[in-house]
């Protein structure tokens, strides 16, 4: 078995980090779609 690469958005010394891991920056991707269409819907309900 092979030993997992290291993340390197967990690493705080490493000065070229990306600022969030590329997990979080889907799951943001996800959370903004979510809250674009909840707007949406909200709207279709004030007419």
């Amino acid at each position: 078995m092979t030993d997992a690469p290291i993340d390197p958005a967990a690493t705080p010394d490493d000065d070229d980090r990306p600022e969030i891991a590329a997990d979080d920056g889907g799951a943001s991707a996800l959370a903004e779609a979510a809250q674009k269409k909840a707007e949406k819907d909200a709207g279709e309900d004030d007419q």
